[in-house]
């Protein structure tokens, strides 16, 4: 018999470890870029210049340990999950990209009155067209 896990979705935040500078985004992304290749995973990451917001949609397994070793990786403080359900088919997004937005496009999922659930999984799909996104 054929067994099949569950394809989930996760959003996230964190901000950038102030002992980093801003130049080590790139790294963080291309790293992201590998990992979820190599998963299967798709979907979005960007970056205002302090903080990171991620989407991604895959495994649920797999979702779960990628959760856990960023909530562990040095170079991100503050991780919190915004959402996290089974994966509307089909995937909102085919890939995976990433990119930059303007400083106060985060701000809506930061502190302890930001977005959560779905209202934030749709405040960050829709904030994606402004984005500067690149494969």
């Amino acid at each position: 018999m054929l067994i099949v896990n569950p394809v989930c979705s996760v959003l996230w935040t964190s901000q950038l470890s102030p002992l980093l500078q801003p130049g080590a985004v790139a790294q963080i992304w291309r790293s992201s870029r590998e990992r979820n290749e190599r998963m299967g995973l798709t979907g979005a990451m960007v970056f205002d210049g302090e903080r990171f917001c991620e989407f991604l949609e895959g495994d649920a397994d797999v979702l779960a340990g990628v959760c856990r070793d960023i909530e562990f990786d040095t170079r991100h403080v503050g991780m919190r999950i915004l959402y996290a359900a089974p994966v509307a088919v089909p995937r909102r997004l085919v890939d995976w990209r990433s990119g930059y937005c303007d400083g106060g496009d985060l701000e809506t999922f930061s502190g302890p009155q930001g977005l959560e659930g779905e209202p934030a999984l749709m405040a960050f799909l829709g904030l994606l067209p402004r984005c500067t996104l690149s494969v």
